[in-house]
């Protein structure tokens, strides 16, 4: 059952009014704009070479590494740019599975948008779900204030179906990660062409501490599959235990590809979070 909510658009512009987003200190890539960075551009400066990519300009390759290795070289140079900022968010069932789960991890994502649109970056929410969509940061509260997080595909699949994600100074992830998939290949595809990467993990207060000692009726929220279990002790204990196992899995796999991951309960308020776990994603405006 969905118990569907939409942001608390107020409850945002509070947590982000007077900041922005926090960037890598290390180049990152946008629209031509007013913040130094590493992408390819006009600028007679020379950053770097990479292999070239299918619509590069050819007025960049470097032909002279073409003859001696045989394969096509671009020069990549500095512009001025306004970084990308990507927000990923999961909109699979199990990000509606309680209205605090649905309305914090939609105000997550919103509140990204605005703190990098405070800061003069370019963001673009991206919703993976049924039907994967690129929004425009200036549309990104119109989209979230009307979305449904009714997804029948877990979050590994729902990306698939997701346009192609991009080059970006910060790419923000905004999911529960409770999928059966690998976690080191999936944060690799989350991390990559990002010059930075956090995964916000989201999930409800009886997700980290589920109570017991009482008979349950259990359904899977994209399958819709029920299970009847008597919540036990026993079962409590081993529900932790491979919870405490998953979850660590994701940390190893996100150090890996030098991506943050924090852990939220969706308890807690919008304005709570932004001043206690995700502080570093802030800065004064």
């Amino acid at each position: 059952m969905s118990f569907d909510a939409p942001p608390d658009v107020a409850v945002v512009e509070q947590a982000a009014a007077g900041r922005s987003l926090r960037l890598p200190r290390v180049p990152h890539r946008g629209r031509l704009g007013d913040v130094r960075a590493a992408s390819v551009g006009s600028s007679m400066e020379l950053h770097d070479f990479r292999g070239y990519h299918p619509g590069d300009d050819l007025r960049h390759v470097d032909w002279n590494a073409v003859a001696r290795t045989g394969e096509l070289v671009v020069r990549v140079r500095q512009d001025e740019v306004s970084p990308r900022v990507e927000v990923v968010l999961d909109t699979s069932a199990s990000m509606a599975v309680s209205r605090e789960k649905a309305a914090r991890s939609k105000e997550l994502a919103l509140w990204v948008c605005e703190l990098a649109r405070n800061g003069g970056c370019e963001p673009v929410l991206l919703l993976a779900g049924q039907d994967g969509q690129r929004v425009p940061g200036p549309q990104a509260r119109l989209a979230l204030s009307t979305l449904k997080a009714d997804g029948k595909e877990p979050f590994d699949v729902a990306l698939g179906r997701l346009p192609p994600l991009r080059a970006c100074g910060l790419r923000v992830v905004v999911s529960d990660f409770l999928v059966e998939a690998r976690a080191a290949p999936l944060a690799e595809r989350l991390a990559r062409e990002a010059a930075g990467c956090v995964l916000l993990q989201v999930l409800d207060a009886d997700d980290v501490d589920p109570p017991g000692g009482a008979g349950a009726r259990l359904t899977d929220a994209e399958t819709g599959e029920v299970l009847e279990r008597l919540v036990d002790d026993d079962v409590v204990k081993a529900y932790r235990e491979r919870l405490g196992a998953h979850v660590a899995g994701w940390e190893g796999a996100a150090r890996r590809v030098s991506a943050r991951w924090v852990q939220l309960v969706a308890s807690a308020s919008l304005d709570v979070l932004a001043r206690r776990e995700l502080v570093f994603l802030v800065e004064a405006a």
